[in-house]
């Protein structure tokens, strides 16, 4: 291990230390009632910023000073942790994961950052893997369809929100180095400050591992940068610009051989936004470029690849936004998205191109006790055709009880296949060409209820049910993706906080989704990358001397098949645990803490034994 890096029986004590220290302080004062924040303002799912208590959709929203409480290196694992979203383990460091949300496929689900449309015209989802946590100010989480607002998007939405620009003149930033099991060090740095009228952000940062094995090993690099510049009674233009890259391989497979799996992913926007009275009017051009490569080798001994799979896949959009207030409870959004995607791939002769328009609107009504939302969007796809996606939903105030609201929402949504699967003309193994594949549709129906019944005790309850119609899935006889007459997802997500002491809190989550072919009547298991079950518990505890301890403990017991013989029915816990002094932080983290043996197929995806991370950050 590297000489910067803790042995396990230093890291050992230094926990034991920490926890001695941080227990022994005299507890803080009170930080407010467990639980979901119903006065948070969040932006994702009217494309404006509406308060939490209004939206009609089933939304999850992290701040920064959640995200800095997990053990999270990158926002695949960020994610990892919030109940309700599920990510196929992905081995180790960095290797690329799926996200899925309510029962959905991990191409139903629609990542962005800061807007910027991420899903591949490849495979139709998002390596979350590949793009940073720490310049993230909040995490925004659609839960459940979104096309009224955001066109393809079956299963949710994903919207990291980057940190704004900075205000003062004398810069403000920080500096995190850290070193982890597995020879494995990351460092990070960012900075923000404002020169005249313009505001500027930036981020970098650096991780390489030696990863369980030979031929395990990664090495990342990952920047991203903001500019603003103060237009005064005219607006304000802001930019900004994000690059990943990652040399990643996978280490020795069953048989002996090895991939590697490279990736180089750019994207960014140049926006400007103004403030009329109760107008506001938004223009965005959006950009990403992604690379991503697959090499195979035939023995953990070579050096030259037998096969190399390369796919280059852009994307542009231009966006126009206009929100209205007509009063002071009431919110208008009215706009328009126009696409471009560009495919090229090892199993294209020529690349394929999409266009894209749609015009889109919704309007929220407020007469308390109630809250009202009509929205729709006109999709025009050149390769899907056209699609309509209207949705209602309504938001009921129990004002006898603090806190708490009635959800309901009902939603025409769809989602478009990847470009690859209509148009695949060179031979790959698993995957046939289907020039009929269509586009899935489905009505969705989502109930819930959030409540603070006493001032320490927060819950929150929702079902949904989809019946998509041509749903899509493999199918292993024909050797290609296509339609299926309709399959229904439906499932039921609960959760939980308490606050025991003023400065320490319990939680606890459970979910069930159920796929099934209304044709055969049979749960869909084969390919299915989401759990049947899933569950989530943990402990905050934080005091006024800034020491704090955080567990998160998950079970997911995928929808595979037996013959997959998982070993997924087992708790995994992660520990963080953090000591602030002025601007000095020390960390220290805690993978698999019972070191637990599991992985979801008995050929590949194990977890990590147990192993620990230890760190500083340093602000200014």
């Amino acid at each position: 291990m590297d000489k910067r890096c803790l042995t396990a029986g230093s890291t050992k004590s230094l926990l034991l230390a920490v926890l001695i220290f941080g227990l022994i302080q005299t507890r803080a004062s009170a930080q407010g009632a467990a639980g979901v924040e119903l006065g948070k303002i969040i932006v994702t799912n009217r494309r404006a910023p509406i308060g939490l208590s209004e939206t009609t959709e089933n939304v999850e929203v992290i701040y920064e000073s959640e995200i800095n409480q997990l053990p999270a290196r990158d926002l695949s694992e960020a994610l990892h942790y919030i109940p309700g979203i599920y990510i196929e383990p992905n081995q180790g460091f960095g290797r690329a994961s799926s996200v899925s949300i309510q029962g959905s496929d991990s191409r139903h689900v629609r990542v962005m950052i800061d807007g910027i449309p991420l899903n591949s015209q490849a495979s139709g989802q998002v390596n979350p893997s590949k793009f940073p946590i720490e310049n993230a100010a909040r995490i925004e989480v659609i839960k459940g369809a979104a096309s009224s607002t955001w066109g393809s998007s079956l299963g949710g939405v994903v919207n990291v929100i980057t940190k704004d620009t900075g205000t003062t003149s004398v810069p403000k930033g920080s500096l995190t180095s850290s070193c982890a099991g597995y020879r494995t060090k990351k460092d990070s740095f960012d900075v923000s400050g404002k020169a005249a009228d313009v505001g500027y952000y930036l981020f970098s940062s650096y991780m390489e591992s030696g990863g369980k094995g030979p031929r395990d090993d990664i090495l990342e690099k990952k920047a991203f940068g903001k500019l603003s510049y103060d237009l005064k009674d005219r607006g304000a233009i802001v930019t900004s610009f994000g690059y990943s890259t990652g040399d990643v391989n996978n280490g020795e497979d069953v048989d002996g051989g090895w991939t590697a799996q490279p990736y180089r992913c750019r994207y960014g926007k140049i926006g400007w936004g103004a403030d009329y009275g109760d107008m506001n009017i938004n223009v965005d051009l959006k950009y990403s470029n992604q690379d991503i490569i697959t090499k195979f080798f035939w023995s953990i001994a070579d050096e030259d690849a037998i096969d190399i799979v390369r796919s280059k896949d852009v994307h542009y959009q231009g966006s126009l936004n206009s929100v209205f207030r007509p009063r002071e409870k009431d919110l208008l959004v009215v706009g328009a998205d126009f696409d471009w995607d560009i495919l090229k791939s090892t199993y294209l002769t020529e690349g394929k191109s999409l266009i894209l328009q749609a015009p889109y609107v919704n309007y929220t009504l407020g007469l308390n006790p109630w809250d009202f939302n009509l929205g729709l969007r006109y999709d025009h796809n050149r390769e899907y055709g056209q699609q309509f996606s209207p949705s209602a939903g309504a938001v009921y105030h129990l004002n006898n009880i603090p806190e708490t609201l009635i959800r309901a929402n009902i939603s025409r949504a769809f989602n478009a296949p990847p470009l690859l699967w209509k148009y695949i003309d060179k031979d790959i193994t698993g995957i046939g060409v289907n020039p009929d594949i269509k586009p899935e549709r489905a009505w969705v129906y989502e109930l819930g209820l959030e409540s603070r019944p006493a001032p320490k005790f927060w819950l929150k309850f929702s079902v949904y049910m989809s019946d998509v119609s041509d749903a899509i899935a493999f199918d292993a006889p024909q050797n290609q993706y296509r339609n299926f007459k309709k399959f229904r997802r439906q499932g039921a997500e609960a959760q939980s906080r308490t606050k025991i002491f003023e400065d320490l809190s319990i939680y606890a989550a459970g979910a069930f989704n159920d796929i099934e072919d209304r044709a055969t009547r049979r749960t869909v298991r084969a390919g299915a990358s989401s759990p049947r079950q899933s569950f989530d518990v943990g402990l905050d505890y934080e005091n006024k001397y800034g020491f704090g301890l955080f567990l998160k403990g998950y079970y997911n017991r995928w929808n595979k098949p037996a013959s997959y013989e998982s070993k997924d029915r087992k708790f995994l816990y992660d520990l963080k645990a953090a000591q602030k002094i002025k601007n000095l932080t020390c960390f220290l983290n805690i993978y698999n803490l019972a070191n637990t043996r599991w992985f979801i197929d008995v050929d590949g995806f194990p977890v990590p034994k147990r192993y620990f991370e230890g760190g500083v950050t340093i602000g200014w």
